[in-house]
């Protein structure tokens, strides 16, 4: 096991890679398993890609899962299109991997954003979506209900956004050693801060259409109807779902996670000492085996 000052520079380069066609764009893919295991579907977070599920993908498809991870519309090395997106849209994404790539129901493991649009999934086509992981969930809706905005404030938004200097942001954002720097905000096991992950959240922001589509997100998820917030689609999802939180996540704040339990007192939440907003990749041998043993329980063999 490592330990702090030491780095593991595991690879994220796992499974076999395709690409999927979505409304005309392209989403990367990986697939590791026996094609007839059970489909199991992780779901990267925010700025991230399927590569930063390097330590989970092997570990499911050894415990007899067919796994998938899908880079989202704008991250990873799907295409990078100026489009004004939320959950919603990426959620379309992953319900369109199900349908033409697995065509069964599936389990879906989903971290930050990837839980919020995992969530949007399960509550849009039940029938699709067999149990949820939620490690953590992250929505600012939940800690205060989105007002509703006059017309001129939504104009407002829009100027606003198009006036960020977007380039220079992520251009910054791609330093390494401004990388390392932000992403120590996000992990408590800073060890586990290897090159391989900081070239994986690096790539995507030297990419050309980047900034364009940082700018469509944003927008996007600036504009979500209530209903498409975490506190609506939490009191409306139907399947079986397990929450994961780190305990010293600095990103999702436990108050989040008090919130997800108050309005939904019968999920099931575990938290995790020593890890932050990773915890998948942190202390992924414990994250996996409390996944696995809620998924052996709860899913008919």
């Amino acid at each position: 096991m490592a330990t702090a000052g030491e780095t593991t520079d595991e690879t994220t380069d796992w499974g076999q890679v395709s690409v999927l066609h979505w409304q005309g764009q392209l989403l990367q893919v990986r697939q590791l398993g026996c094609d007839d295991d059970p489909p199991l579907v992780l779901v990267h977070g925010f700025a991230a890609a399927a590569g930063h599920w390097r330590a989970n993908a092997p570990a499911f498809a050894a415990a007899g899962w067919r796994v998938y991870g899908v880079d989202l519309l704008g991250f990873g090395a799907s295409a990078q299109p100026f489009l004004v997106q939320d959950n919603r849209t990426w959620a379309q994404q992953v319900l369109h991997l199900i349908e033409q790539c697995i065509q069964e129901p599936v389990v879906i493991v989903g971290h930050s954003l990837g839980a919020l649009v995992g969530l949007t999934a399960a509550v849009a086509r039940p029938e699709l979506v067999k149990a949820l992981v939620l490690a953590p969930l992250q929505d600012p809706a939940l800690l205060k209900p989105q007002p509703r905005r006059r017309p001129w404030q939504q104009f407002l938004m829009l100027l606003q956004r198009w006036l960020v200097p977007w380039r220079l942001i992520l251009w910054l954002f791609s330093r390494t050693w401004l990388l390392a720097w932000g992403l120590k905000a996000a992990y408590q096991q800073h060890h586990r801060l290897d090159q391989a992950i900081l070239r994986l959240f690096a790539r995507p922001c030297r990419r050309p259409g980047a900034a364009r589509s940082l700018a469509g997100m944003t927008m996007g998820m600036g504009r979500r109807p209530p209903q498409e917030t975490a506190p609506e689609l939490l009191r409306r999802v139907t399947c079986p779902v397990l929450v994961l939180w780190g305990q010293e996540d600095r990103l999702a704040p436990r108050a989040m996670a008090k919130a997800v339990v108050r309005l939904r007192p019968d999920l099931q939440l575990q938290v995790l000492e020593d890890c932050g907003h990773c915890p998948h990749d942190e202390d992924p041998k414990r994250f996996n085996g409390i996944v696995l043993a809620w998924l052996g329980e709860t899913l008919p063999p």
